[in-house]
C-alpha cells in the first residue's frame, strides 16, 4: 500500500515538472466503463446496465516517435459476481505503468496503438492484487496541444476471480510546443521558419530569397532585381559612381552632385557645366551661371557697370534721370541736378540761405510765450517758400533760452516755441514728414549769458535744411 502512494506521488510531482519545450509530456483524463461480467460469460458481451464506472488521470511520457511510457490512475466502483464472494458497488483505485506501441508518429491526425503493461488494484481500501493491462486504444488529433482518446483494454487479475475489461474515452493534453517537422515549401533547403521568401527558392546568403542579376541583393529589396548595383542605391546600376542611379542620372557616364541631376558642375553653383554660360565661375542659375558683383540681376559679363548696381535697361548701370551722376536710387533729386556731396539735390541759392539766416535772427514771440509776433510771420513764410522750392530738403526746428529763470521752465519754452514754428510751416502746406522740432532750453547757448547782448542771442528759433 505505502509502495503505491509513494509511486503515485512521484508521478505526480513528475507531471509537474514536465514542462519540456519539445513537448514529450502530456496529462491524461478518462471516463471508464468496467467490465466484470463478459470475461465470465463465454464470448457474449455484456450489457451496459451491469457495467460499473470510473475516472482516470494519468501522466504520459514520449519516448520516442514509436512507444510512449503511459502511467494512469483510476478510481470507480465494481461488481464481482464471480468471485466466492460476490459483491457489489466496491470501491477500488488502480495504478498502472504501461507501454504504449505506436503504429503511426505524433504528427498524423489518426494515431492508433497497443498498449501492455503492469499494475495494481486496491479494493475496498484493503485488498491489492497485481494486474496485467493489455488492449489497444486510438487519438484522434484536434490540434497539436489535444487529442481525443479512445481505449479498451484486458486486465488479468493474479489474485482473485476478478478479470476485467475497461472501455475509456477522454482527452490528451500536451504539454508544451509540440515540436513540428520542419516545412520548405520551396525546397530550397532553408526551412519555411527561417525563409524570407518561402514560396521562391532563393540562396542560403539571401535568407532563401531569389537574386536574379546576382547582386547580392534579394529581389524583394532590389529596386532594380534584372540589373547589378549596389545595395547603397538599392540594387540599382550607378556606371559613373557619383551615387545617383543610372535611371535618374542625367548624365549617367559623368560623376556630378545630386543638385545637377548627376551631371558635372565645375564652380560647384549647382548649374550644370552644359548649361552654365560661365563653367568655371560660380553664378546664380537664373543668370545662366555666370556671377554677378553688384547683385543687381545682370551678370557680369554683360554688365557696364559690374561694381555698381544697375538696371537691365541700362546695360547693369543705375539709371540718372537728371544726368548728375547720382544714381536714381540714391538721388533725393531724381529730377534736379545736384552733386553728389548734396545726395544729388540742388544746393540752396545765396538768396534761399538767407531766407534761413534771416528766419533764425528775427523770428520772436510775444513775451514769455510761445506766441509768435505778427513781425515774424512774414519771415516764416519766406522760409515756406524756400521749403516749398526745393522739395528734397527737410528742416530742423530747434527752439532755444537764455539762462534767466528755472531751468525746467525754460526748457518748456524752447520746446512750445519750437513747436510753434513747427505748426505755421505745417499750416502753409509743409508736409509734417519734412519737419522736427526739438527745445534745448539753456543748454546750447550762442552767446555769454553774462551780457544782455549774449542773452538776447540765445533766445533763438534754428531752421536747419539738409537733404535727408
Amino acid at each position: 500500500m505505502r509502495t503505491l502512494f509513494t509511486l503515485f506521488a512521484f508521478l505526480l510531482v513528475l507531471q509537474l515538472q514536465a514542462q519540456a519545450p519539445e513537448a514529450r509530456n502530456a496529462v491524461t483524463g478518462k471516463y471508464v466503463f468496467v467490465d466484470h461480467y463478459t470475461p465470465y460469460l463465454d464470448g457474449t458481451i455484456a450489457d451496459r446496465d451491469v457495467m460499473t464506472s470510473a475516472l482516470e488521470i494519468g501522466y504520459t511520457r514520449w519516448l520516442n516517435k514509436s512507444i510512449n511510457l503511459h502511467f494512469p490512475v483510476r478510481l470507480g466502483t465494481a461488481d464481482l459476481p464471480q468471485t466466492d464472494r460476490p459483491r457489489k458497488d466496491l470501491t477500488w483505485l488502480s495504478l498502472d505503468a504501461t507501454l504504449q506501441i505506436k503504429l503511426f508518429d505524433n504528427t498524423k491526425w489518426i494515431n492508433p496503438y497497443l498498449v501492455a503493461g503492469v499494475g495494481a488494484v486496491m479494493t475496498d481500501w484493503n485488498e491489492v492484487s497485481p494486474q496485467a493491462p493489455a488492449g489497444a486504444g486510438i487519438n484522434f488529433r484536434l490540434n497539436p496541444n489535444f487529442y481525443i482518446n479512445s481505449q479498451v483494454e484486458y486486465r488479468w487479475d493474479f489474485s482473485s476471480d476478478a478479470e476485467n475489461i475497461h472501455y475509456g474515452i477522454g482527452g490528451v493534453f500536451v504539454i508544451g510546443n509540440v515540436k513540428k517537422k520542419p516545412v520548405d515549401t520551396d525546397g530550397d533547403g532553408i526551412t519555411d521558419l527561417e525563409d524570407k521568401c518561402p514560396l521562391i527558392p532563393g540562396s542560403v546568403e539571401l535568407m532563401g530569397c531569389p537574386d536574379a542579376d546576382g547582386d547580392g541583393i534579394a529581389d524583394m529589396d532590389d529596386q532594380c532585381p534584372d540589373q547589378p548595383g549596389t545595395a547603397a542605391l538599392k540594387g540599382c546600376p550607378d556606371a559613373d559612381g557619383d551615387g545617383i542611379t543610372d535611371a535618374n542620372d542625367a548624365c549617367p557616364n559623368e560623376a556630378g552632385p545630386v543638385a545637377t541631376g548627376g551631371c558635372p558642375d565645375q564652380d560647384g553653383d549647382g548649374v550644370a557645366d552644359s548649361d552654365d554660360q560661365c563653367p568655371e565661375q560660380a553664378g546664380p542659375a537664373n543668370l545662366m551661371g555666370c556671377p554677378d558683383r553688384d547683385n543687381d540681376g545682370v551678370a557680369d559679363i554683360k554688365d557696364k557697370c559690374p561694381d555698381v548696381p544697375g538696371d537691365a535697361a541700362n546695360d547693369g548701370c543705375p539709371s540718372d534721370r537728371d544726368n548728375d551722376g547720382v544714381a536714381d536710387a540714391n538721388d533725393r533729386c531724381p529730377d534736379e541736378a545736384g552733386p553728389a556731396s548734396n545726395k544729388g539735390c540742388p544746393e540752396l541759392k545765396q538768396e534761399e540761405k538767407e531766407v534761413v539766416q534771416i528766419a533764425i535772427q528775427n523770428v520772436q514771440f510775444e513775451s514769455n510765450s510761445s506766441v509768435l509776433t505778427q513781425a515774424s510771420l512774414p519771415l516764416l513764410d519766406n522760409l515756406v517758400t524756400v521749403l516749398k522750392n526745393n522739395a528734397g530738403y527737410s528742416c530742423g526746428i530747434a527752439g532755444h533760452t537764455d539762462s534767466a529763470g528755472d531751468d525746467s521752465y525754460n526748457q518748456a519754452l524752447s520746446e512750445r516755441r519750437a513747436k510753434a514754428c513747427y505748426d505755421y510751416l505745417v499750416s502753409k502746406g509743409i508736409a509734417a514728414t519734412r519737419l522736427s522740432h526739438a527745445g534745448y532750453g539753456e543748454t546750447k547757448p550762442a552767446g555769454d549769458n553774462a551780457t544782455a547782448e549774449g542773452r538776447r542771442a540765445n533766445r533763438r528759433v534754428e531752421f536747419d535744411l539738409q537733404v535727408k
